[in-house]
């Protein structure tokens, strides 16, 4: 059984590679483009005999204190 953590840095967070990027694009002639946001995804892959609720919860708990930091991402878990 599969789950992807996809980590992503909240909304009014600042994220300076994500601001240097923007502006790198709007110098090189790039138009239009509001906001960049970028993602990191995890894939965990379980050994048989796991239920779906424990692994989920095994996720969940994988994503909220190893993978991500609870002040400034936020982060969604996908069974695969």
């Amino acid at each position: 059984m599969k789950y992807h953590i996809n980590i992503s840095v909240k909304d009014g967070v600042l994220d300076p590679e994500m601001e240097t990027l923007h502006r790198l694009l709007k110098r090189s002639g790039v138009k239009g483009i509001r906001k960049l946001n970028h993602t990191q995804r995890f894939e965990i892959d379980f050994e048989e005999g796991y239920d779906e609720a424990t692994a989920g919860r095994i996720a969940d708990a994988v994503a909220r204190d190893v993978l991500a930091n609870p002040e400034i991402h936020d982060w969604t878990i996908e069974k695969a």
